[in-house]
């Protein structure tokens, strides 16, 4: 182990950096030195000496000039390891000018020497340090040697000390210049990287700005598809309306009649308005879905009950091409606290595509309570015999707009919205679908809601949701009759061809229709008729429906008055919270709409 640490140290030290003033140092201080010990040499020629005179020479000239090179590469700051050097070359030039007696030319060359050396490196700070260095190696020999000041020297000695002085001095000039050259080098470095910086900052925020515009651009547009999705949805909706409406009607009349050829096609005309209505709530939901703009209204229901409502349903999907539907609803599946409306879409759209795509065969719609560590779930599996799926199929299975494949279009049709939306709702609703599948050997679609609240771990928002029960439809209390029939509807709508539809329909019920093609009119009809029940359309140019709704609310005369809003636009909670008795969304076929006239018509009667 500390054979690894030493290693390891070894090798963090011949990685560590050195400072670039180590190495000048270094070439500058090797003939430095030599020139010292020159001196020295020069000036005890052909004197007595000490047993110490010539080791100290060798390491003055020799050894120390290599052994401060490696103190300082081995230090953690090199830097500092080098200015601490200088002071020691300081210290050993004091104690050799006490040796020499004090001759005044070595003496003067080395002083100017190692002064001009610390001013070059680090400044009069240095050069202070340097001179303290200096006065104590002339104490410090002194104390040793004593003091013995001879300031006359040799001619050898003289000559050897301007030459060393203007050798030294040369020395010391480069070295300067090569530390201005460096640090100019640093600066045009340091240049060139603040220009990189700022074109870089330049390029960032250009990024930034093209961010910036494309998230503009992207919210123009997520504004211009609700503003297309809610026009072409009014635009849409409108006419399916009284399309479905006016085709129900005559179906009605034909068949009252006896005439069943016309029967026949008017079913298929209704058939074809409800399939076009079904595409475009779609691709409406899931224009929602994505926009964060989908709620939920949860309410507890009984599962059993639903999946008889949903198979009654898809029974004549299942004979269209001969298949059999096979039920199976666990006797303990009991309640679930869901969207009741979207667990039915969900599972109808399973069915149609499991009768789709399969022929004479059997469908199976199972309903389960499973329990794991997770909690309580309630399970719905539907298998059929049909054409299976490959692996690839199966990785675009709930992608919007993608079918299985080009000829599985062509062939069996549909726009490919119908499972993704299944996923989205599902995994609103804290659960998820998955699918099971294998060429030739039909598929099995899972869903999974979960049966206990409390344990759902699923999406912000559908918690949030979940917090907030649904809020029951306010009973309405109907107004004392005026003179006259006790059972007048009145009809606020712009579109004619859908106020007329509602007469008729409404008729057929039990009341007396009065019609308004605005607001304004809407609100002195209420006010003159002092009708038993009104229906509300929202969009309308004018005075809206919400205000014609505040209006009425307000009106201690009208407030009693339950207003069925009847729209387009899904704002159920907004018309519940501002006091409407129930919210039809258009198109609303005969049998929700008679039900929803049901009890205000009894009450009209009382």
């Amino acid at each position: 182990m500390r054979v690894n640490k030493m290693t390891d140290s070894s090798q963090a030290s011949a990685k560590r950096a050195v400072h670039p003033i180590v190495k000048l140092d270094h070439w500058v201080r090797v003939p430095g030195m030599l020139v010292v010990a020159l001196f020295v040499a020069s000036h005890f020629s052909g004197r007595a000496y000490g047993p110490l005179l010539i080791p100290a020479i060798v390491f003055t000239g020799l050894i120390w000039p290599h052994s401060a090179y490696l103190l300082a590469c081995r230090a953690r700051d090199t830097k500092q390891a080098e200015l601490r050097n200088l002071l020691v070359d300081s210290f050993i030039v004091g104690c050799w000018i006490t040796a020499m007696s004090f001759s005044l030319w070595p003496a003067v060359s080395m002083v100017a020497t190692m002064m001009s050396g610390n001013l070059s490196v680090g400044g009069f700070r240095l050069a202070g340090k340097g001179a303290l260095a200096i006065l104590l190696g002339i104490l410090g020999a002194g104390a040793f040697l004593g003091f013995h000041p001879v300031l006359a020297s040799g001619s050898v000695t003289t000559i050897l000390s301007a030459s060393g002085l203007l050798l030294m001095t040369s020395l010391i000039g480069i070295h300067a210049h090569m530390q201005t050259s460096r640090l100019y080098r640093a600066k045009s470095e340091l240049a060139a990287r603040n220009e990189k910086i700022e074109q870089q900052s330049q390029v960032i925020e250009q990024a930034r700005q093209t961010a910036l515009e494309a998230r503009d651009a992207a919210e123009a547009a997520n504004r211009a598809k609700s503003a297309f999705l809610a026009n072409m949805s009014h635009e849409l909706r409108t006419p399916l309306n009284a399309i479905i409406g006016y085709s129900e009607m005559l179906e009605e009349d034909a068949e009252a009649s006896g005439d069943t050829s016309l029967v026949s096609d008017l079913r298929k005309i209704r058939s074809a308005g409800k399939h076009l209505l079904g595409l475009i709530n779609d691709v409406l939901d899931l224009s929602k879905v994505e926009a964060g703009k989908m709620k939920l209204y949860l309410e507890t229901f009984d599962v059993a009950g639903v999946v008889s409502e949903v198979v009654a349903t898809a029974q004549p999907l299942m004979a269209k091409n001969r298949n059999r539907l096979e039920v199976r609803c666990a006797p303990d599946v009991g309640q679930l606290r869901e969207d009741v409306t979207k667990v039915r879409q969900v599972l109808l759209n399973l069915l149609s595509n499991a009768s789709k795509f399969t022929e004479k065969g059997t469908v199976t719609l199972e309903a389960v309570r499973e329990h794991d560590v997770t909690g309580s779930w309630v399970v719905f599996r539907v298998r059929d015999s049909g054409i299976g799926m490959t692996p690839e199929q199966m990785s675009k299975l709930f992608q919007a707009f993608m079918q299985a494949d080009g000829s599985t279009q062509r062939k069996y049709g549909g726009t490919g919205l119908g499972l993704a939306l299944c996923r989205k709702f599902c995994v609103m609703m804290g659960g998820d679908i998955n699918a099971e599948s294998a060429p030739g050997a039909g598929s099995t679609f899972t869903v999974r809601l979960p049966g206990d609240v409390e344990n759902v771990d699923g999406e912000a928002t559908s918690i949030h949701l979940r917090g907030a029960p649904r809020r029951p439809s306010p009973v309405a209390t109907p107004l004392p009759a005026p003179p006259g029939p006790g059972r007048v509807l009145l009809v606020i709508d712009d579109d004619a061809a859908t106020c007329e539809l509602m007469q008729r329909v409404c008729t057929r019920a039990g009341f007396e229709v009065v019609t308004a093609a605005s607001g304004e009119e809407g609100l002195r009809l209420a006010r003159e008729r002092r009708p038993s029940l009104i229906t509300l359309d929202v969009l309308m140019p004018g005075i809206d429906g919400w205000t014609v709704l505040k209006a009425l609310k307000e009106d201690a005369e009208l407030s009693k008055i339950p207003v069925i809003m009847i729209s387009i636009s899904d704002e159920k909670p907004r018309g519940l919270a501002l006091g409407a008795a129930d919210y039809l969304v258009k198109p609303v076929d005969r049998d929700s709409l008679t039900g929803a006239l049901e009890p205000y018509r009894s009450a009209a009667v009382v």
